[in-house]
């Protein structure tokens, strides 16, 4: 039984690196079009992070249902120790979270905290893993690295997109730290999904190329591939949009921070 299960392993585990390694080739293509115009100008960060999955992908486990419309309560019967998400019916893996991330996210939610604290918000915020399901079709199930959640005025046009029941109601600013396992997921796909739920504003962050792309989809009727993002280094206080003016998350900080990171773990 055991020698059975390690082989379908294996041949998942060589199905998963050659599905990578035609990722890392059309990398190395001129990015044109939409895909080009979708991330920012330099889409060279999204590339390398790609490249990268060859080497870093997330095997695919047995106990993850394959193929389309499985439903919330199938992402909620799942075992405690299996990473997923659950995107318009389809389930995708989610690799652990690397020290870089960690620091970064962890830094970035305690300014954000600081800032709502500060200015007394009617906000919370929030930090992975927390599932946060979208849309009346309960078919999503997402877990952001963060996002906040505010209290809206009863005739806020949007609501109509965000709320679905007291569970389904989509955060208002949401925050992804890239993973070199699944960038798509990221770059694109939760982009388009985290507009049409209602999402007021989406960052990107790249911390190997200490990029941070932020998308403002508040009162945007283009498509989010469309949108070109505010791009901003990890030398820059980037303002928040929906606290209008009033909290941004110093970048030059996390650097600083990951930078002692790296040299306490000998990168």
């Amino acid at each position: 039984m055991d020698r059975t299960r390690e082989t379908e392993k294996g041949k998942a585990r060589e199905k998963t690196r050659e599905k990578a390694k035609e990722k890392a080739k059309e990398a190395q293509q001129p990015v044109t079009g939409q895909r080009a115009d979708g991330i920012a100008q330099e889409p060279s960060a999204a590339a390398a992070y790609i490249l990268n999955a060859g080497k870093e992908c997330i095997l695919p486990d047995p106990g993850i249902p394959e193929g389309g419309g499985h439903t919330e309560e199938e992402y909620y019967a799942l075992p405690d120790d299996l990473r997923a998400e659950l995107i318009d019916g389809v389930f995708y893996a989610m690799a652990s979270p690397t020290v870089i991330h960690q620091t970064a996210a962890l830094e970035i939610i305690r300014q954000i905290a600081d800032c709502i604290e500060e200015h007394d918000a009617p906000c919370f915020a929030f930090i992975a893993p927390s599932d946060v399901p979208l849309g009346n079709e309960k078919k999503t199930v997402v877990q952001p690295d963060i996002y906040v959640h505010c209290m809206a005025p009863e005739k806020d046009g949007r609501e109509k997109k965000r709320e679905a029941g007291p569970h389904h109601k989509s955060p208002d600013y949401i925050v992804e730290i890239l993973s070199p396992s699944n960038p798509e997921n990221d770059l694109w796909r939760k982009r388009e999904l985290y507009q049409r739920h209602g999402v007021r504003e989406y960052w990107i962050i790249d911390p190997l190329a200490e990029k941070v792309y932020a998308f403002r989809f508040e009162h945007e009727e283009r498509s989010s591939l469309d949108i070109m993002p505010n791009a901003y280094s990890f030398r820059d206080k980037v303002p928040i949009g929906i606290s209008q003016g009033s909290c941004a998350v110093d970048f030059q900080k996390i650097r600083q921070k990951l930078q002692r990171l790296k040299m306490l773990e000998g990168y």
